[in-house]
């Protein structure tokens, strides 16, 4: 078998990887708080999820608009994806 070479992860990768886990440690922080005072503070867990919600829709439409105008231009091989 041949080893296939992976791509180094892109920003956008990067960033979704780091937000996933934010929200993971935020919602076992939100958890925790919960079980300890018996309440949560709803006005931070509305903000925290309608920004990282925000975040999701401006990185979906940045991936949509590198699709439609084929991105990449520079890199022949890259635009061969887009195809």
């Amino acid at each position: 078998m041949k080893k296939t070479e992976r791509k180094p992860l892109g920003t956008i990768d990067k960033i979704l990887i780091i937000l996933g886990g934010f929200m993971g440690l935020f919602t076992i922080a939100m958890i925790v708080t919960f079980y300890i005072k018996d309440a949560v503070p709803d006005t931070l867990i509305t903000c925290v999820m309608g920004c990282s919600g925000v975040e999701g829709v401006l990185t979906a439409a940045i991936t949509i608009s590198k699709q439609i105008t084929n991105g990449k231009k520079d890199n022949p091989e890259e635009q061969e994806e887009y195809k």
